[in-house]
């Protein structure tokens, strides 16, 4: 059984020719660690919302490093040439340097040649992304499972890059993807702005270390309706959250199942990153 950012991250589910014969579809079962002793961040003058007033400065002095590849706009941008790579980006196309980020991690073994396929099943070839800079991280070798700890230091190196919001990155994943970002949340959480999954969960429920990452900030939990195998455990951290005074919300994906397919409305998740990032 396998485990499964507005700039925006994110982990997509795909089975793309030469992926291991492995069922991603069912959620997790066992037990692992989980970090507790997650604490909460502010800002330097102790206020955690985003500074809306900077845009004009930041955009003037904005200094990007010489190795950075410069951004395609219109088009899902694969980067291989940075230290973190690899990496897929869409952009917008905005003058703005400020946007906010989403990153979206795959499903799957979140190999880096479904990048394209993956993209267009979730995404609509990109015309469901508003103003915002998606991007997606994918295998260094066999599998990305082994390498949540990437999703960090490509934030850091996409901010660099592209700018954006530094408080307007969105942490998402789907299956695999899902765990993995459900668990980078609880490590990193002074890093992310909302967490969603599509499906996603934790493998192990600690709702002390929950608690203290997403104080303040909003979840989505979205699964599909004819996912059985996740549908009951998506639903059911949903009402955890609730438990626990955590602003959750469960959205269903009508007439699909544990990966998109016709009929399936992505803007119910960008809708999602753009609400909260006002």
């Amino acid at each position: 059984m396998r485990l499964e950012v507005l700039t925006i991250l994110a982990l997509s589910a795909c089975y793309a020719p030469g992926d291991p014969d492995v069922d991603d579809t069912q959620p997790p079962e066992g037990d692992t660690d989980t970090d507790t002793d997650a604490d909460t961040d502010t800002d330097a003058d102790g206020d955690t919302d985003a500074d809306t007033d900077a845009d004009t400065d930041a955009d003037t002095d904005y200094d990007p490093p010489e190795w950075c590849e410069p951004a395609q706009v219109g088009m899902l941008q694969h980067i291989t040439t940075h230290p973190t790579q690899p990496y897929w980006v869409w952009h917008p196309d905005t003058d703005s340097l400020r946007v906010p980020t989403v990153l979206f991690m795959p499903g799957g073994n979140g190999s880096d040649a479904a990048g394209p396929g993956v993209f267009d099943k979730w995404f609509e070839h990109g015309e469901a992304l508003p103003e915002l800079r998606l991007v997606m991280i994918t295998a260094t070798d066999d599998s990305l499972t082994d390498e949540w700890d990437r999703v960090v230091p490509v934030v850091d190196e996409v901010l660099d890059c592209y700018g954006g919001d530094p408080d307007l990155v969105h942490l998402a994943g789907t299956s695999n993807g899902g765990l993995g970002a459900y668990e980078v949340m609880l490590d990193h959480h002074e890093r992310f702005a909302t967490l969603m999954g599509a499906p996603g969960v934790w493998m192990v429920w600690n709702p002390t270390a929950v608690e203290v990452a997403l104080e303040g900030k909003a979840v989505f939990n979205g699964v599909g309706e004819h996912d059985s195998s996740w549908y009951p455990y998506v639903e059911q951290t949903h009402e955890l959250l609730l438990g626990l005074g955590i602003d959750s919300v469960f959205e269903v994906f009508e007439g699909v199942g544990h990966i998109p397919e016709e009929g399936f409305d992505p803007y119910q998740m960008t809708a999602f990153w753009e609400e909260h990032s006002q």
